[in-house]
Protein backbone atom coordinates (compact mmCIF):
# COMPACT_ATOMS: atom_id res chain seq x y z
CA UNK A 1 0.00 0.00 0.00
CA UNK A 2 2.81 2.44 0.84
CA UNK A 3 4.46 1.31 -2.23
CA UNK A 4 1.68 2.30 -4.15
CA UNK A 5 0.61 5.88 -2.84
CA UNK A 6 0.23 8.23 -5.78
CA UNK A 7 -0.78 6.09 -8.32
CA UNK A 8 -3.38 4.35 -9.88
CA UNK A 9 -2.74 1.09 -7.83
CA UNK A 10 -3.58 2.57 -4.72
CA UNK A 11 -7.14 1.55 -4.25
CA UNK A 12 -6.55 -2.32 -4.70
CA UNK A 13 -3.76 -2.16 -2.08
CA UNK A 14 -5.49 -0.30 0.22
CA UNK A 15 -8.51 -2.70 -0.29
CA UNK A 16 -5.90 -5.71 0.26
CA UNK A 17 -4.69 -4.32 3.51
CA UNK A 18 -8.47 -3.88 4.74
CA UNK A 19 -9.25 -7.31 4.13
CA UNK A 20 -6.13 -8.36 6.51
CA UNK A 21 -8.57 -7.30 9.47
CA UNK A 22 -11.57 -8.92 8.56
CA UNK A 23 -13.89 -9.75 4.84
CA UNK A 24 -16.33 -7.69 3.20
CA UNK A 25 -18.07 -7.43 0.24
CA UNK A 26 -17.42 -3.80 -1.26
CA UNK A 27 -15.50 -0.69 -1.01
CA UNK A 28 -16.54 3.08 -1.25
CA UNK A 29 -14.17 5.69 -0.58
CA UNK A 30 -16.10 9.06 -0.33
CA UNK A 31 -15.10 12.83 0.02
CA UNK A 32 -17.25 15.16 1.57
CA UNK A 33 -16.83 18.38 1.03
CA UNK A 34 -18.60 20.56 3.27
CA UNK A 35 -22.03 21.05 2.56
CA UNK A 36 -21.32 19.91 -0.95
CA UNK A 37 -22.83 16.46 -2.58
CA UNK A 38 -20.58 14.02 -2.07
CA UNK A 39 -17.41 12.77 -4.63
CA UNK A 40 -17.21 9.19 -4.52
CA UNK A 41 -13.38 8.49 -5.03
CA UNK A 42 -12.90 4.87 -5.78
CA UNK A 43 -15.70 1.72 -5.58
CA UNK A 44 -15.33 -1.60 -6.49
CA UNK A 45 -19.30 -1.68 -7.77
CA UNK A 46 -20.78 -3.22 -10.34
CA UNK A 47 -23.00 -0.71 -12.82
CA UNK A 48 -26.07 -1.68 -11.62
CA UNK A 49 -24.99 -1.33 -8.11
CA UNK A 50 -23.04 2.22 -8.50
CA UNK A 51 -26.44 3.76 -10.01
CA UNK A 52 -27.83 3.40 -6.90
CA UNK A 53 -24.93 3.14 -4.19
CA UNK A 54 -22.85 6.42 -5.40
CA UNK A 55 -24.96 7.79 -8.32
CA UNK A 56 -28.05 8.02 -6.62
CA UNK A 57 -26.85 8.50 -3.28
CA UNK A 58 -25.11 11.80 -4.00
CA UNK A 59 -28.68 13.40 -5.36
CA UNK A 60 -30.08 13.23 -1.36
CA UNK A 61 -30.11 10.65 0.72
CA UNK A 62 -26.24 10.88 2.13
CA UNK A 63 -27.87 13.71 3.97
CA UNK A 64 -29.67 11.43 6.06
CA UNK A 65 -26.90 8.81 6.24
CA UNK A 66 -25.58 8.21 9.98
CA UNK A 67 -22.01 8.46 8.72
CA UNK A 68 -22.14 11.78 6.78
CA UNK A 69 -24.38 13.17 10.13
CA UNK A 70 -21.48 12.15 12.34
CA UNK A 71 -18.72 14.08 10.12
CA UNK A 72 -20.82 16.80 10.11
CA UNK A 73 -21.60 16.69 13.79
CA UNK A 74 -17.82 16.26 14.89
CA UNK A 75 -17.98 12.35 15.58
CA UNK A 76 -14.48 11.60 16.64
CA UNK A 77 -12.09 9.84 13.68
CA UNK A 78 -11.99 6.31 13.71
CA UNK A 79 -13.76 3.10 12.37
CA UNK A 80 -17.53 2.63 13.92
CA UNK A 81 -20.19 0.31 12.45
CA UNK A 82 -23.44 1.54 11.28
CA UNK A 83 -25.58 0.50 14.37
CA UNK A 84 -23.15 2.01 17.06
CA UNK A 85 -24.04 5.72 15.04
CA UNK A 86 -27.16 4.84 13.52
CA UNK A 87 -30.66 5.96 15.47
CA UNK A 88 -32.66 3.15 17.43
CA UNK A 89 -35.10 2.94 14.97
CA UNK A 90 -32.86 3.48 11.74
CA UNK A 91 -34.90 0.58 10.10
CA UNK A 92 -38.08 2.49 10.09
CA UNK A 93 -36.34 5.91 9.35
CA UNK A 94 -36.79 7.43 6.03
CA UNK A 95 -33.36 6.68 5.10
CA UNK A 96 -33.53 3.28 5.44
CA UNK A 97 -36.71 2.51 3.46
CA UNK A 98 -36.12 5.12 0.40
CA UNK A 99 -32.47 4.01 0.70
CA UNK A 100 -30.79 1.53 2.23
CA UNK A 101 -32.55 -1.66 1.62
CA UNK A 102 -32.47 -0.80 -1.78
CA UNK A 103 -28.75 -1.32 -1.73
CA UNK A 104 -29.26 -4.73 -0.25
CA UNK A 105 -26.50 -4.08 2.55
CA UNK A 106 -26.13 -6.26 5.65
CA UNK A 107 -23.87 -4.43 7.81
CA UNK A 108 -21.83 -1.49 7.41
CA UNK A 109 -18.11 -0.22 8.80
CA UNK A 110 -17.32 3.78 8.25
CA UNK A 111 -13.92 4.96 8.40
CA UNK A 112 -14.54 8.47 9.36
CA UNK A 113 -10.90 10.34 8.32
CA UNK A 114 -11.25 14.21 8.97
CA UNK A 115 -9.23 16.41 6.08
CA UNK A 116 -9.23 19.65 7.09
CA UNK A 117 -11.94 22.41 9.10
CA UNK A 118 -14.64 21.30 6.93
CA UNK A 119 -13.83 18.26 4.93
CA UNK A 120 -13.99 14.00 5.36
CA UNK A 121 -13.01 10.90 3.70
CA UNK A 122 -15.27 8.29 4.44
CA UNK A 123 -14.70 4.60 3.84
CA UNK A 124 -17.49 2.47 3.63
CA UNK A 125 -16.65 -1.17 3.92
CA UNK A 126 -20.34 -3.30 3.55
CA UNK A 127 -21.62 -6.86 3.77
CA UNK A 128 -24.32 -7.75 2.07
CA UNK A 129 -27.42 -9.42 3.36
CA UNK A 130 -27.79 -12.79 4.72
CA UNK A 131 -24.04 -12.13 6.05
CA UNK A 132 -22.45 -11.97 9.54
CA UNK A 133 -23.04 -8.17 10.74
CA UNK A 134 -19.55 -6.67 11.80
CA UNK A 135 -18.54 -7.87 15.58
CA UNK A 136 -17.17 -5.99 17.38
CA UNK A 137 -13.45 -7.59 17.27
CA UNK A 138 -13.82 -6.62 13.43
CA UNK A 139 -13.50 -2.83 14.74
CA UNK A 140 -10.73 -3.93 17.32
CA UNK A 141 -8.67 -5.07 14.26
CA UNK A 142 -9.16 -2.40 11.80
CA UNK A 143 -8.67 0.35 14.95
CA UNK A 144 -5.43 -1.08 15.25
CA UNK A 145 -4.29 -0.65 11.86
CA UNK A 146 -6.10 3.09 11.26
CA UNK A 147 -3.18 5.51 11.87
CA UNK A 148 -1.67 3.42 8.87
CA UNK A 149 -4.84 4.14 6.75
CA UNK A 150 -5.83 7.40 7.90
CA UNK A 151 -1.75 8.28 6.66
CA UNK A 152 -2.28 6.74 3.44
CA UNK A 153 -5.63 7.85 2.72
CA UNK A 154 -4.89 11.64 3.69
CA UNK A 155 -1.74 11.32 1.56
CA UNK A 156 -3.96 9.96 -1.24
CA UNK A 157 -7.21 11.51 -1.62
CA UNK A 158 -6.59 14.60 1.07
CA UNK A 159 -6.15 18.12 0.14
CA UNK A 160 -2.75 19.30 -0.14
CA UNK A 161 -1.33 21.26 2.96
CA UNK A 162 -3.13 19.55 5.87
CA UNK A 163 -1.12 18.00 8.76
CA UNK A 164 -2.18 14.87 8.32
CA UNK A 165 -0.94 14.64 4.59
CA UNK A 166 2.55 16.26 5.76
CA UNK A 167 2.87 13.73 8.35
CA UNK A 168 1.65 10.90 5.97
CA UNK A 169 5.02 11.73 3.49
CA UNK A 170 7.03 10.35 6.36
CA UNK A 171 5.61 6.70 6.49
CA UNK A 172 8.64 5.36 4.65
CA UNK A 173 11.30 7.15 6.61
CA UNK A 174 9.40 5.28 9.70
CA UNK A 175 9.17 1.65 7.95
CA UNK A 176 13.03 1.95 6.99
CA UNK A 177 13.51 1.72 10.95
CA UNK A 178 11.42 -1.38 11.06
CA UNK A 179 13.84 -4.27 12.42
CA UNK A 180 16.94 -3.08 11.87
CA UNK A 181 18.05 -3.58 15.73
CA UNK A 182 17.47 -7.46 15.40
CA UNK A 183 18.21 -8.37 11.16
CA UNK A 184 21.57 -8.06 9.29
CA UNK A 185 21.51 -5.22 6.41
CA UNK A 186 20.55 -7.79 3.81
CA UNK A 187 17.59 -9.10 5.40
CA UNK A 188 16.48 -5.58 6.49
CA UNK A 189 16.52 -5.22 3.05
CA UNK A 190 14.45 -8.38 2.03
CA UNK A 191 12.01 -7.13 4.53
CA UNK A 192 11.34 -3.45 2.92
CA UNK A 193 10.80 -4.87 -0.56
CA UNK A 194 8.43 -7.26 1.29
CA UNK A 195 6.38 -5.28 3.19
CA UNK A 196 6.23 -2.93 -0.38
CA UNK A 197 4.71 -5.39 -1.73
CA UNK A 198 7.80 -7.16 -4.05
CA UNK A 199 7.69 -10.88 -4.77
CA UNK A 200 10.31 -13.36 -4.15
CA UNK A 201 11.61 -12.86 -8.16
CA UNK A 202 11.03 -9.00 -7.64
CA UNK A 203 13.16 -8.44 -4.75
CA UNK A 204 16.17 -10.69 -5.84
CA UNK A 205 15.81 -8.38 -9.20
CA UNK A 206 15.93 -5.55 -7.24
CA UNK A 207 18.88 -6.26 -4.76
CA UNK A 208 20.80 -8.37 -7.56
CA UNK A 209 20.52 -11.90 -6.38
CA UNK A 210 19.30 -15.31 -6.67
CA UNK A 211 15.72 -15.99 -5.46
CA UNK A 212 16.60 -18.87 -3.45
CA UNK A 213 18.80 -16.09 -1.67
CA UNK A 214 15.99 -14.09 -1.15
CA UNK A 215 14.38 -17.09 0.06
CA UNK A 216 17.26 -17.98 2.95
CA UNK A 217 17.31 -14.23 3.84
CA UNK A 218 13.77 -13.56 4.47
CA UNK A 219 13.63 -17.19 6.44
CA UNK A 220 16.59 -15.82 8.53
CA UNK A 221 14.63 -12.45 9.24
CA UNK A 222 11.04 -14.67 10.18
CA UNK A 223 12.88 -16.35 12.45
CA UNK A 224 15.03 -13.39 14.15
CA UNK A 225 11.30 -11.16 14.53
CA UNK A 226 9.32 -14.49 15.72
CA UNK A 227 6.93 -13.72 12.61
CA UNK A 228 5.99 -17.23 10.54
CA UNK A 229 3.83 -15.64 7.76
CA UNK A 230 3.67 -12.21 5.77
CA UNK A 231 0.46 -11.75 7.22
CA UNK A 232 2.37 -11.56 10.97
CA UNK A 233 5.15 -9.40 9.23
CA UNK A 234 2.37 -6.66 7.85
CA UNK A 235 1.15 -6.90 11.53
CA UNK A 236 4.01 -6.02 13.33
CA UNK A 237 5.26 -3.77 10.54
CA UNK A 238 1.72 -1.92 11.41
CA UNK A 239 2.00 -1.95 15.05
CA UNK A 240 6.23 -0.73 14.73
CA UNK A 241 4.39 2.26 12.66
CA UNK A 242 2.07 3.11 15.51
CA UNK A 243 4.41 3.52 18.26
CA UNK A 244 6.61 5.76 15.55
CA UNK A 245 3.40 7.62 15.59
CA UNK A 246 2.80 8.27 19.16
Amino acid sequence: MIGALGSPRFPAALRRVLALCFSFDSLVVTRYDGGAPPQALFHDLDDVQAAITVAFYATGPYLLDPFYKACRTGQESGAYRLRDLAPDAFFRSEYYRNFYRKIRIGDEIGVLIPDGADRWLVLSLARRLRRPVFAPEDIAALGAAFPLIRAAVLQQWGAEGTVEAVEAEAIDDRLAGFGVDVLSPREAEVVQLILRGHSTPTAADVLGISPGTVKVHRRHAYAKLDVASQSELFSMATRFLMTQEA
